[in-house]
């Protein structure tokens, strides 16, 4: 069975020209794209219709680029005309309902990126040639020697260059027996079913970290807008997220692989974190810690490792697992968890984990006790039931 990996590399661009081919080659990707989506509109907006087919529009970048603009002949064909593929994704998920018409990119809002399909590129373990701009040196591990890459992302960020290889691999294993678990997301940590409970990283460091990016907050909000001083200040601000962020990345693949290692299916509240964090009078706080916990990072992480399955969301804190019964007062305090019918205690988070596995496995959200009952083992690992991962 055939699956896709991603790889992280650093590219080098040894010379200035090469790193002006590569903005060059990225800004040629862009004027395609906002060519291509103010037609569309256009055509929208006057027929009540358009033809944002990728085979439509790839004939007409033929005629642009051989007619209209000459200077595209400089660039990959491939590469350029790659762009255009996003856009009839955007607008087939528009007219279903589940998206919204692709946007403009703007040259200073828009960080420079362009995507190498097959063909178009050469990778191995020093160097990526890239169609009509040549060798990149590149550093980075690749776990996956024996993959075969099929299309190369190369974006700019924070005045570095990367590039992200996706590759085919095989994925080689015998069947592992099925075990199930309940998973419930909390602000700064994610219960489970089996008691164990891992941590988002709060140690010294991330504490810093936090303190230095309020620091240049306050910063660029001080400087004049569209000066040199904002900019450093935003490159600062820009840096330091990005290392709060990759430490968020580290736990999530942590604790996705710890989790996927022993459980072959995975039940997760069906949560709408949009929703969730809704700008709302006084909630800025909590909107703030959800988003700082990376919820949809983990179940993302998770879907790849591990069979995940998504529950009902209601009233898996309010139940209680031991007899189903379903009261609003069964939560004493946010720790805490105390059934009004059987006496039943428990900590609240671990309680709706294993309502989350109940759920998963067929039970309901409300009924009296004889009804709903469910003996679920608790699979208590042997190290201790409270772990901290991360750097």
């Amino acid at each position: 069975m055939r699956h896709y990996r991603t790889i992280r590399y650093r590219l080098h661009p040894n010379t200035s020209a090469k790193a002006e081919s590569l903005f060059a080659l990225s800004g040629a990707c862009r004027h395609v794209w906002n060519h291509f989506v103010a037609k569309l509109r256009d055509d929208y907006a006057f027929y009540g219709e358009c033809d944002y087919r990728w085979y439509s529009n790839n004939k007409l970048f033929t005629v642009l680029r051989h007619g209209q603009k000459d200077w595209l002949q400089d660039y990959s064909a491939a590469i350029v005309r790659h762009t255009l593929k996003p856009i009839e994704v955007a607008y087939q998920q528009f007219f279903k309902g589940q998206g919204r018409l692709p946007r403009f990119h703007g040259r200073y809002t828009h960080n420079p990126s362009f995507t190498c399909p097959e063909k178009t590129f050469k990778l191995n373990n020093k160097t990526l040639h890239i169609q009509k701009i040549g060798q990149v040196g590149l550093s980075g591990l690749n776990p996956y020697p024996d993959g075969e890459p099929v299309q190369v992302v190369v974006k700019q960020e924070l005045g570095n260059w990367y590039a992200y290889v996706m590759v085919e691999v095989a994925l080689k294993g015998e069947p592992r027996p099925i075990r199930e678990m309940g998973i419930d997301r909390n602000v700064g940590q994610v219960t489970c079913s089996n008691g164990v409970v891992y941590r988002l990283p709060d140690d010294e460091r991330g504490r810093m970290l936090q303190c230095r990016k309020k620091r240049y907050q306050r910063m660029v909000a001080r400087r004049e807008k569209g000066s040199n001083r904002r900019a450093k200040a935003k490159h600062l601000l820009g840096k330091t997220c990005q290392k709060i962020a990759k430490r968020r990345y580290a736990w999530s693949h942590h604790t996705s692989k710890a989790i996927a290692d022993k459980y072959t299916t995975v039940y997760m509240e069906d949560l709408n974190t949009k929703g969730m964090t809704k700008a709302g009078r006084g909630k800025s706080g909590l909107n703030r810690e959800i988003l700082k916990s990376g919820w949809h990072q983990l179940e993302q992480m998770l879907a790849y490792k591990t069979n995940v399955i998504k529950v009902p969301a209601a009233y898996t804190s309010q139940r209680c697992h031991e007899c189903g019964h379903t009261e609003k007062d069964n939560r004493k305090t946010q720790a805490e968890f105390v059934c009004q019918a059987c006496g039943h205690r428990d900590n609240a988070d671990c309680n709706a984990a294993l309502n989350i596995l109940a759920f998963g496995n067929g039970a309901t959200a409300r009924g009296d006790g004889a009804e709903v009952r469910r003996s679920v083992k608790r699979e208590m690992d042997t190290f201790s039931p409270d772990i901290i991962l991360g750097h």
